[in-house]
């Protein structure tokens, strides 16, 4: 079922991805992407959520890393099997204008590619 709030697809993804905080850089694993943000899994090791997180992405299928300043939506602690994982759901709320239109033509067009195949 489609979210009739959204104005643009999101995709599932695997993107490396890194965070900035309190000065450390914190790798993990975009997991969903959508042209106006992204949903991070990491190992979670405590800590508070920022109000704001500079990010790194490395754009799926492209050679582009993008930087981006991002706000936090959601963030939520899974267990999976012995591990614990934090799942920080973003909004981007500054970027470039050229990565934030690359981003939201690989999200569309790798949503639309996936509809066609099905």
């Amino acid at each position: 079922m489609r979210d009739v709030r959204r104005t643009s697809p999101r995709i599932d993804t695997y993107a490396l991805c890194w965070e900035l905080v309190d000065g450390r850089e914190i790798s993990g694993l975009a997991v969903d992407l959508g042209a106006l943000g992204l949903c991070i899994e990491r190992p979670y090791i405590g800590g508070r959520t920022p109000r704001e997180v500079p990010l790194q992405l490395e754009l799926p299928g492209t050679d582009e890393i993008m930087w981006a300043t991002a706000h936090p939506r959601f963030d939520t602690i899974l267990a999976r099997g012995r591990q614990l994982i934090r799942r920080t759901g973003y909004r981007i709320a500054l970027a470039a204008r050229r990565d934030l239109r690359t981003l939201h033509e690989l999200v569309v067009e790798t949503a639309r590619l996936r509809a066609a195949a099905l």
